[in-house]
């Protein structure tokens, strides 16, 4: 039986590859009790604590850890760690493909692993985040160190908005493409000339999405759970009706303006079957178990831009919907 759940100009991050090795491990973590979690570094030989599992967040593609008082998760880490879990928010270039960024992401974890002295983490991964994570347990191995990765709006059988970009779906205008290139924060012309920001979205493609998901299987020691965002208005009935949660048709969310020429595209004037949120279909963001469908664009999933309250219209509140996210794994032993 389903239950009911939950009911930007974002400026790029200046993470460059050259110096992601660097920046040092986030320190104003939280235990239970408040105090400061400095436990020291985890001996070599020690297996590790068990549950309740340290959680990382991992940024998605143009993301960032935080600029100034804006996180990238906006005020989730705080909100969790105020009920007592142990966060972690990372940080990796914001423009690299996934074989890139997942290094810097297992640096960041082994950091983790030492400071807690936990025997495992859980990756909260949002949009190319999910890629990240995936990579780093199938290609690096580390599927002995992550108990759990929960997607959200990740791109697994990738966005034809890369495609898009890329050059390889007919048709598409420039006005378009000049849409892709604002949001990202940068003129049409650099976008397509910068080498980074090209094997970025040539990992979020559609034509690369088959090689990376046989390149990087499940690994059967970690749970794999997965959420995506519908917008535009849609109820997605079809694609969201099988979900653990219930999906709530009357939640309907309005996208973002500078959206809106995405969650069209993506739609390919077949709505009922193209549900997304501005960025990633629901088909593409279903994984392992595909848990449901939240009323929010691809920026709405994080909160931003800046989201102070929930959102009028659809109700939805992003840090009510990460909350739910550790309840559920806590309850199942994470």
């Amino acid at each position: 039986m389903k239950d009911v759940g939950f009911s930007l100009d974002l400026t790029p991050g200046d993470v460059a590859l050259d110096d992601v090795d660097d920046r040092p491990i986030v320190t104003d973590v939280l235990t239970p009790d408040g105090a400061s979690s400095d436990t020291g570094l985890r001996d070599a030989g020690d297996a590790g604590r068990g549950a309740p599992f340290p959680i990382v967040l991992v940024h998605g593609f143009a993301g960032f850890r935080d600029i100034g008082p804006v996180n990238y998760y906006f005020r989730v880490a705080d909100d969790l760690r105020s009920r007592g879990n142990v966060v972690f928010e990372s940080a990796v270039a914001p423009f690299a493909s996934s074989a890139e960024r997942a290094p810097m992401l297992a640096r960041f974890v082994d950091q983790v692993l030492r400071q807690t002295g936990s025997a495992k983490v859980i990756l909260i991964a949002h949009s190319q985040g999910g890629l990240d994570a995936r990579y780093l347990i199938s290609t690096l191995g580390y599927g002995d160190r992550v108990a759990a990765v929960v997607s959200v709006a990740t791109p697994h059988r990738g966005t034809r908005v890369a495609d898009a970009i890329g050059g390889t779906v007919p048709g598409v205008s420039d006005g378009f493409l000049n849409a892709v290139a604002t949001v990202l924060g940068f003129s049409y012309n650099e976008a397509r000339s910068r080498a980074d920001l090209r094997a970025a979205l040539e990992a979020l493609s559609e034509r690369n999405a088959d090689a990376f998901n046989r390149a990087n299987p499940d690994d059967a020691r970690v749970a794999y759970w997965s959420y995506a965002g519908r917008s535009n208005r849609r109820a997605g009935r079809e694609q969201c009706g099988d979900a653990v949660i219930a999906n709530d048709p009357s939640a309907l969310d309005n996208t973002l303006l500078i959206l809106l020429p995405f969650v069209n595209f993506l739609e390919q004037g077949n709505p009922a079957l193209h549900v997304n949120d501005g960025m990633v279909e629901v088909a593409s963001a279903r994984w392992g178990r595909f848990m449901g469908c939240v009323p929010a664009d691809h920026f709405d999933e994080v909160g931003q831009i800046a989201h102070l309250i929930p959102n009028l219209e659809s109700g939805f509140d992003h840090r009510a919907f990460y909350r739910d996210i550790v309840r559920r794994l806590r309850a199942e032993g994470f």
